[in-house]
């Protein structure tokens, strides 16, 4: 029987190369999850700002670009890792496979290039070269040089990429009447960001120490006693833009509830993190509470645009 890699890789699974991936950890894993959040918040910002849906071109080269991204720093992390302490799932399958993933990321590369150069109006061309200098920058301040102090953490710096990237149509669609709602929702947007991966930082907080990853969590402790607080007074922030009407109803909603769900989900990882050890039972709870960070940043656009096709379809009905 094969064994089963938990919340982290332990001591017994190290040299173990058929050790599985369980079902809850493959969208980590393979960045789906990254793309997945991706994706939602580009339908909030573009249906919020643009008055469309984005097209089946601009889901294929957003998506395909953060997985890039994702993909790349994530391989760059296993170059380093050491095998012989513990790691997380994603870093040991992208030491464990990062030879197929390669060849994968230059396929997925060409995809993207492709579809840019023929699809992509001259605006977004624009825009993506902007994005794309953003990006660059950003995966070469957090790869090199190593054991130097930067100017922002990482995680806002992650969050403030992702958040230009989730709203390039909106950029390129620009009116300007709405380049102040659109820059305060790109903000807001991106503490959100923020939240979720000084989330997961908290959680992987011994993993990112045993392996001398940088994490804001690890050179700020305090952060982590922060955190809750400064959701729920993003939260309240929200509200009171979408009253004064600066930020559209969607997009306050879906702020609001991906604070409501982060804040549950830093106070139950910070309870779990203090009662329970990094090996069994443990470690698989830590596992799964990174696994959910980024389905709280997925359900609250889901479950607006979900309701909302269900209201428009119940309106067209009773009209006809």
């Amino acid at each position: 029987m094969h064994n089963l890699i938990e919340g982290t890789v332990t001591e017994d699974q190290l040299s173990d190369r058929t050790a599985r991936v369980p079902w809850w950890a493959w969208a980590n894993a393979l960045s789906l999850d990254s793309v997945t959040v991706g994706l939602v918040w580009l339908l909030v910002l573009t249906g919020s700002f643009c008055d469309r849906l984005p097209s089946l071109y601009e889901f294929a080269i957003i998506g395909l670009s953060i997985w890039l991204v994702y993909t790349a720093d994530r391989l760059f992390d296993s170059i380093r890792l050491d095998t012989e302490r513990r790691h997380s799932i994603r870093h040991h399958f992208h030491f464990r496979y990062r030879r197929p993933l390669c060849l994968g990321w230059f396929l997925a590369l060409g995809l993207d290039t492709a579809l840019v150069v023929s699809s992509a109006t001259d605006a977004q061309l624009r825009w993506g070269c902007a994005a794309i200098a953003v990006v660059v920058a950003y995966v070469a301040s957090v790869q090199f040089p190593r054991n130097s102090t930067r100017w922002l953490p990482k995680e806002l710096l992650a969050g403030l990429v992702f958040a230009f990237g989730v709203s390039l149509i909106a950029w390129s669609e620009l009116t300007p009447g709405d380049f102040r709602p659109l820059l305060i929702s790109v903000l807001m947007a991106a503490f959100v960001f923020t939240a979720n991966c000084l989330t997961i930082a908290m959680l992987e907080r011994d993993l990112d120490r045993i392996q001398a990853f940088d994490s804001w969590v690890l050179r700020a402790p305090g952060t982590v006693g922060v955190l809750p607080g400064a959701l729920i007074l993003h939260a309240l922030i929200a509200a009171v833009l979408v009253v004064i009407e600066t930020i559209p109803p969607g997009m306050g909603f879906c702020l609001i509830a991906s604070d409501a769900m982060l804040f549950a989900l830093a106070v139950a990882g910070s309870r779990s993190l203090a009662t329970q050890s990094m090996d069994g039972t443990g470690a698989a709870s830590i596992g799964r509470l990174v696994a959910l960070a980024d389905v709280a940043l997925v359900i609250p656009p889901v479950v607006f645009w979900g309701t909302g096709s269900v209201v428009e379809s119940l309106s067209g009905f009773a009209v006809g």
